[in-house]
């Protein structure tokens, strides 16, 4: 075809120029490399706030398991707040995924549940203590 430039005719069945197919592909090609069908990212090791959310999930499990041994409940107070702050941060990252949304959940049983231990066992140490004072 003479006098046929395609860097400037507009392609109707596309809606945009043959220049811009090529940017606007690559662009495309770039989104899909990096979220699925559903929004999510499929390499979540480079999403930002990602490493904030396993965070979270890690110090809300072992918050968590702290609540079986006594006055180390006090450690699963502190790890439960921290762990509640990873999951704020990677919230407002911009991450988005189970991990996150587990670790604020597993971070705020800790915390709850072991401030509620350690009051429980001082508590009874307390009461022990009164219970051993009036005998003598």
């Amino acid at each position: 075809m003479e006098g046929y430039n395609n860097t400037n005719q507009t392609n109707p069945d596309q809606g945009y120029t043959d220049q811009n197919y090529s940017d606007t592909n690559l662009v495309n090609q770039n989104n899909c490399n990096q979220n699925n069908q559903g929004g999510y990212n499929t390499n979540p090791g480079e999403a930002p706030g990602y490493g904030a959310a396993v965070a979270s999930l890690v110090l809300g499990i072992i918050a968590v398991v702290l609540w079986f041994f006594g006055y180390s409940a006090i450690v699963s107070v502190v790890l439960g707040i921290i762990g509640l702050v990873c999951a704020g941060n990677a919230k407002k990252q911009g991450f988005v995924g189970g991990i996150r949304t587990a670790g604020f959940v597993l971070s705020l049983i800790g915390l709850i549940g072991g401030a509620l231990v350690f009051v429980a066992c001082v508590a009874c140490i307390g009461a022990l203590g009164a219970l051993g004072n009036s005998v003598y």
